[in-house]
């Protein structure tokens, strides 16, 4: 069968964006080459979710030689960037599904839109390239000045409106009271690695603690254990050293966490 797919991240959009105007468009394209079109699929997310429910079943319908023609209005409605987008069009000519893209007219079934796709391709690949390899540069150069090179943050540290690493201090004292009863449970030999965690869980919520407003989970504990942040250390890659950034917990007490954690 034939199917159009029109995609909008937000329902503000429009001139030329809205699901009305691409599904305008994909009709007169059809009525002009006289194709049928057996269904419109429409969606609303962003170009960036690669789990999109909508695209997803269209994905198994391709796998299942279910559609035979995919038609949009433009390249970018399939991904959030070119290369995403020419990669699922690779991945509909592999499984014998026609895209058409009426606002770049091409058609995967002609052999001057297949050229075309190979060029947009190689080029979107390099781009793709250049643009790691100046991420990955700029970060060893915030690395070098002793500063986290990603925006994510440990839990308990947030930045202020200068951009400035600081401690949440409504949070500090449970990352403390972690590391603490860890460290006192750890000496507990008779508690297995999954008893001293059960123990630890229940204590947290029966002291009324949460992490961003649900009950702590097992895989937080772990984060937050063996997070160096907290000791006002910084690692990025395979390299670990001191940063400026304020403590939560001593580097002895998270020495101990760690040795603990390796024994456990």
């Amino acid at each position: 069968m034939n199917v159009a797919y029109c995609r909008i991240s937000t329902l503000k959009q429009s001139n030329g964006t809205s699901l009305d105007y691409q599904q305008k468009k994909v009709k007169e394209f059809c009525q002009l080459k006289e194709l049928p079109l057996d269904e419109v699929f429409t969606e609303i997310d962003s170009g960036g979710n690669d789990e999109r429910l909508v695209l997803n079943q269209i994905k198994e319908l391709i796998k299942s030689d279910s559609i035979s023609t995919l038609l949009i209005w433009k390249i970018d409605r399939l991904g959030r960037t070119m290369l995403s987008s020419l990669e699922f069009i690779e991945f509909c000519k592999s499984h014998n599904c026609r895209v058409v893209s009426i606002n770049e007219n091409i058609d995967t079934n002609s052999d001057q839109s297949s050229l075309m796709m190979h060029i947009l391709l190689a080029v979107a690949t390099e781009e793709k390239e250049n643009i790691l390899k100046r991420t990955s540069f700029g970060r060893r150069m915030v690395w070098e000045q002793n500063k986290l090179p990603y925006p994510k943050l440990a839990y308990g540290y947030i930045r202020n409106k200068k951009g400035n690493v600081v401690i949440d201090d409504s949070i500090k004292p449970i990352i403390q009271y972690i590391y603490k009863k860890w460290n006192l449970l750890s000496k507990m030999k008779h508690l297995t690695k999954t008893k001293r965690t059960q123990r630890l869980l229940k204590l947290l919520k029966r002291n009324g603690y949460k992490y961003n407003g649900s009950d702590f989970r097992y895989f937080n504990l772990r984060t937050i254990l063996s997070h160096p942040l907290y000791c006002g250390m910084i690692k990025w890659k395979d390299e670990i050293k001191t940063s400026e950034y304020p403590t939560m917990v001593s580097k002895r007490l998270w020495n101990q966490v760690q040795t603990s954690l390796k024994g456990a």
